[in-house]
């Protein structure tokens, strides 16, 4: 908990700042979020079995990304039958432009030979 006048940081259980005698609040209020992120491609798949691997690998490492495509893969079965769907593409993995080279060292070795990204 958090007293929102003097920024003191305390005990889950202190409901009132012992110094300000004002109510504490969860956390304080920060910076206005920027979704205005630039992202860059790093990785583009076809295979189910890859696509949960990186995934898998991006979240251990805490890069956040954004992917697109992966809900249309088994579009009427033929994701099934053909490893990813024809009709809409290969999955691709989005992430910041400062993480790109980590998530791309990362996922090395990983990707479907020449699958194009789908624009975000």
């Amino acid at each position: 908990m958090f007293c929102p006048q003097c920024e003191e940081e305390y005990a889950w259980d202190v409901m009132i700042c012992p110094v300000c005698d004002v109510e504490t609040v969860d956390k304080l209020p920060g910076p206005e979020p920027t979704p205005d992120a630039e992202l860059v491609c790093a990785f583009v798949t076809g295979d189910a079995g890859v696509i949960a691997l990186a995934h898998s690998l991006l979240e251990a490492e805490k890069i956040d990304y954004f992917v697109r495509g992966d809900r249309l893969q088994n579009l009427f079965g033929l994701g099934q039958a053909t490893g990813y769907s024809f009709a809409m593409g290969p999955v691709s993995f989005w992430v910041r432009e400062e993480d790109a080279e980590n998530a791309r060292t990362l996922l090395e070795g990983l990707a479907t030979p020449n699958a194009k990204p789908l624009e975000p």
